[in-house]
């Protein structure tokens, strides 16, 4: 099965997995026995998901040195070395619970030699990583409530900068223990171990473990130091879902997924997990039941928000599933449990599809000097040119080919004067940008053509001549190339439904060698009817010239409504049927005529409504292809007479996908019956393919 993070390592805590018999610490304590211990190892050894374990102190070195040995047989798995347990239990009291961030020098020495013997002990297991924590919050927020530990004899004492004095006996406990770290691996010949702190909560209510570190942001800022000032590249940082909505000094504070933006340059941990927030739960705080446990904080929309955003960030470290067995609760079902839970999430159409980091360059692929290069040769040789590459052209025998499907691409936006794509309301009047991104999809192989206006066509056809005056190959050749014709229904405008000839002729059209045209019908129930039937009459009138000139008819008839914020399409099954039965009857026939519908629910009704070839249309521009994807996954599957899709802004301006490998996934469900969470799979390798595909046409311009 695919799935999102399928690459990064996934880990077990062991400790917490399997704590010890009838539930009882004796693990995180170390002090459980070699068999116990043994029984749970092999689980996780034999289930390949997992290559990594989280392991705490052994105490008695028997155990130890069997676990070693353990080691030994089973080099698949990595360790990594968990010192939380250690300073969390303070089993010995011998510690300040202030820890590595104790102001106090000889408290803050004393804290750093334990954990040097944790150090000791992952290299003695070859662990690649030793997590740990900072130690309780000295602030002013010092645990207080009932049930909560009791604040340290002599902490009133503190100044009043007791947080800014702990993060600077933190830091200096992290480079004393890089400092010991790296000697270490330098004796031995190895790597240094990752030096991990985890972020805990920093609140005092019961449950809750009151540290120091504390608040991501906070978390970050100590990084920074560390990390980018101090040189210790192996620190970093591990963030644990459970822990986030217990993010804070008080609950209004709790962190969302998005912290994980701010966290990514840091992180070398992650932790799945979930608490439970809710007061009166008898397991209320950070104590990691199960996902299905009934007080679990984090549902299932949480846990795939956590891991989306993880792929966004490219996180590629190791991802820890930390939970603890509720009363009786077998730990094997348990992980078995929160596997699924991962598994589903990760396997998402949301979570597969994020992009990541991964950001399509339209100038990389198209840049300005070709673009000016197409200006020059309009202005010196246009007619010419277009005239000689139309003759040229090799056409399509058969229009939708051997299947009777089409993917098209719309690329006939600024004539109607729309030029918003998100948040900015002329992305698509940049040309460079909306001729580029065009481009990008008619030269590869996933559309079957483009259906644009005179302007768009006129420089494809240039670029396709100059192109093969280079002695590049073409990219025209067996395209369906479609014409838009009526354009005066501008965007906005009071009368925009009066939609006359502005645009193609019939005639041009079959001088250009197109395969067909392009008609807009809408129709307005309103006060201004009498546009939308001048409108329809006309569109008519212009369906009779096309047959006559061998022209197929691509009609696409809107039922829309007029709003404050203009004419809105209306996409309602029952005003799409009734207008498909209008639209169906137009001109003097309906043969060679296709019809350009828009997805809705219950389109299996909408196009029972004709006997003619409909081609889905890609609606409003959503920065995200994923809902077309699946729209199009759906409507493929609603009549034999859905053939495909005529799609535009949602390939052109995909977010920040790159729009061929958008265009591939569409091509794989209109074409193939791909899924759209395989079609997605496909899109991901796809990207940024063919990038240099224009590079001699320049290199050959600036030999000249």
């Amino acid at each position: 099965m695919s799935f999102a993070l399928s690459n990064n390592v996934k880990s077990i805590v062991q400790f917490m997995a399997w704590p010890g018999p009838g539930g009882e610490a004796t693990v995180s304590r170390g002090e459980a026995t070699w068999s116990y211990l043994q029984e749970g190892l092999e689980i996780i050894a034999g289930d390949s998901f997992f290559g990594a374990i989280e392991m705490t102190t052994i105490l008695d070195p028997a155990t130890e040195q069997a676990f070693r040995e353990w080691l030994t047989r089973h080099p698949r798995l990595s360790v990594i070395f968990s010192a939380q347990p250690i300073q969390l239990q303070n089993l010995e009291g011998l510690v300040s619970p202030f820890d590595i961030s104790d102001p106090d020098e000889v408290r803050r020495r004393e804290a750093v030699a334990r954990l040097k013997e944790a150090v000791d002990a992952a290299y003695r297991w070859g662990a690649t990583q030793l997590a740990f924590v900072s130690g309780r919050d000295v602030g002013p927020d010092r645990p207080s409530s009932p049930g909560s530990p009791a604040p340290v004899a002599g902490a009133a004492l503190l100044p009043p900068t007791t947080r800014e004095l702990a993060r600077g006996a933190l830091i200096r406990s992290i480079a004393e223990l890089a400092a010991y770290s790296r000697a270490r691996a330098q004796a031995e010949g190895r790597a240094p171990l990752l030096l991990t702190l985890e972020i805990f909560d920093r609140r005092s209510s019961p449950g809750c473990k009151c540290q120091l570190i504390g608040p991501a942001a906070e978390a970050v800022a100590l990084a920074r130091t560390v990390r980018d000032q101090l040189g210790i590249g192996e620190f970093g940082l591990l963030y644990d879902l459970s822990h986030m909505l217990l993010a804070g000094d008080h609950p209004s504070q709790a962190e969302t997924p998005e912290v994980l933006r701010l966290l990514a340059p840091y992180l070398n941990h992650v932790h799945l997990g979930t608490c439970v927030t809710d007061p009166g739960d008898p397991l209320v705080g950070d104590t990691h039941p199960g996902f299905d446990y009934p007080g679990s904080a984090v549902g299932d929309d949480l846990l795939c928000a956590f891991v989306r955003t993880l792929v966004e960030i490219d996180y590629r470290g190791p991802i820890g599933f930390e939970v603890k067995p509720v009363g009786s609760e077998d730990p094997a079902a348990l992980v078995a449990s929160t596997k699924a839970h991962f598994l589903a999430a990760a396997s998402r159409l949301e979570v597969r599809y994020a992009p990541g980091s991964y950001a399509f360059r339209s100038q990389r692929y198209f840049p300005l000097p070709l673009l000016n290069r197409i200006s020059e040769t309009r202005r010196e040789r246009g007619e010419r040119l277009v005239a000689e590459v139309a003759a040229a052209r090799r056409r399509r025998s058969a229009l939708a080919g051997t299947d009777g499907k089409l993917v098209i691409l719309a690329a006939d936006h600024p004539a109607r004067n729309v030029t918003r794509v998100g948040d900015d309301p002329l992305a698509m009047g940049d040309r460079l940008e909306y001729l580029g991104r065009t481009v990008r999809v008619v030269a590869s192989p996933w559309v079957d053509g483009v259906m644009a206006t005179p302007d768009i066509i006129e420089d494809l056809f240039l670029l396709e001549g100059l192109a093969r005056e280079a002695g590049l190959p073409g990219f025209l050749d067996e395209k369906v190339i479609i014409g838009s014709m009526n354009r005066t229904g501008l965007a906005g405008l009071d009368y925009e439904m009066d939609d006359r000839l502005s645009a193609f002729t019939a005639a041009r059209l079959a001088e250009l060698g197109c395969d067909g045209a392009k008609l807009l019908f809408r129709l307005d129930s309103g006060p201004f009817s009498r546009y939308s039937i001048q409108t329809m009459a006309h569109v008519s009138q212009v369906m009779n010239d096309c047959r006559h000139h061998g022209l197929p008819v691509f009609l696409e008839p809107l039922p829309v409504e007029r709003t404050e914020q203009g004419y809105r399409t209306v996409l309602d099954p029952a005003a799409l049927i009734r207008i498909v039965g209008i639209a169906s009857a137009m001109g003097e026939s309906s043969l060679g005529v296709w019809l350009k519908i828009p997805y809705v629910e219950g389109y299996a009704d909408v196009v029972r409504a004709t006997t003619l070839p409909i081609l889905m249309l890609g609606g409003e521009s959503r920065e995200n292809p994923l809902p077309t994807l699946v729209q199009f996954e759906r409507g493929m599957g609603a009549g034999a007479n859905v053939r495909g899709a005529l799609v535009g802004r949602n390939i052109l301006y995909p977010g920040r996908d790159d729009p061929a490998a958008v265009a591939l996934a569409v091509y794989r469900i209109v074409h193939q019956g791909y899924s759209t969470a395989r079609a997605i799979d496909e899109l991901r390798s796809y990207r940024d393919a063919d990038l240099d595909r224009w590079k001699p046409l320049l290199d050959r311009e600036v030999g000249n």
